[in-house]
């Protein structure tokens, strides 16, 4: 079967080829990199903003697999509107204009918001993205369920730690240069996965889901003194020790964004991430996909400070 990739030499989208790669499925991509060379993968440049871009790379595709955004915390409405939903949309008309009727979507956990409680958030769950980036992943969500011609199954993955990732290099840098402080007293539960589980989980998703539904994705759950600690350990450096009540990492986050309005060193999101607890339920992909997450605490913080030091 002929997969196409949009993103695939991104953060996820590099797990997702391999993860493919190893269950026989024949792939290509569709992306904005220069020079790109991978075994086995026929490399298409192009940019889904642009609508011929889009159609030309799926010749003789059977499913897409949208996984090309543009993932900020902070920044322009209209520039990540114009990727994460305009992109969207010439990537449903394509597929319509080409007939192929199968799309997976990877959206994120983000359209939930925080709510700050322990039970656990499912699919079912009240919808309050927080910032721009998780509002137009809620958007593409909504122009895609919205048509009626292609089954679209949907992913929703919360903090994506691993080596590459963004996240994990903030996270590390921190840690090690003694900079952490904790937001309350750390004791806050988190929800992580591993870029490989969300790969195996995109698979499943393509393979097993006969409707068109939607998934959350998760490998485990911490509290951040347990993710802070076990990145020290690795590390070999002093644990974080300081603490910072909630309101004024909050404050602080937003003075960082309306000062450094090109790239604050904190902003709203990350203390929403940081200093809150969520559950994100991931029974549905137990259940249903029968997903299995393969990466534990540990094991993803070894993978994460590999590339790093």
């Amino acid at each position: 079967m002929n997969i196409l990739i949009t993103g695939g030499t991104g953060f996820i989208g590099r797990y997702l080829v391999n993860n493919l790669l190893e269950h026989n499925y024949n792939v290509k991509i569709l992306t904005r990199q220069e020079n790109v060379h991978i075994p086995e993968i026929e490399i298409i440049k192009g940019d889904i903003i642009k609508f011929d871009d889009c159609f030309n790379a799926m010749d003789d595709v059977d499913a897409v697999f949208h996984n090309a955004a543009y993932a900020t915390d902070y920044g322009k409405k209209e520039e990540i509107f114009k990727i994460n939903i305009n992109g969207t949309q010439n990537i449903l008309k394509s597929c319509k204009k080409k007939g192929i009727n199968r799309l997976i979507y990877t959206s994120t956990a983000g359209v939930y918001g925080f709510p700050n409680i322990k039970e656990k958030i499912d699919e079912k769950s009240e919808l309050k993205p927080y910032n721009i980036y998780h509002k137009s992943k809620l958007e593409g969500e909504k122009i895609l369920k919205n048509n009626k011609d292609i089954k679209v199954s949907i992913i929703r993955p919360p903090l994506v730690l691993g080596a590459h990732g963004r996240g994990s290099e903030i996270l590390i840098n921190k840690i090690k240069s003694g900079k952490m402080i904790y937001i309350g007293k750390g004791n806050q539960y988190i929800s992580i996965v591993h870029p490989s589980d969300v790969a195996q989980c995109l698979r499943l998703v393509f393979e097993n889901d006969k409707i068109g539904d939607i998934f959350n994705v998760v490998s485990f759950y911490c509290k951040i003194k347990e993710l802070f600690h076990e990145i020290s350990i690795q590390l070999k450096v002093k644990s974080p020790n300081k603490n910072i009540p909630y309101f004024l990492a909050y404050l602080s986050g937003l003075i960082n964004e309306k000062i450094n309005i090109n790239e604050p060193s904190l902003t709203r999101f990350r203390v929403k991430s940081l200093g809150t607890t969520r559950f994100i339920s991931f029974d549905k992909a137990i259940k249903k996909l029968k997903y299995k997450p393969k990466f534990n605490l540990k094991m993803t913080v070894e993978d994460m400070i590999k590339k790093y030091v």
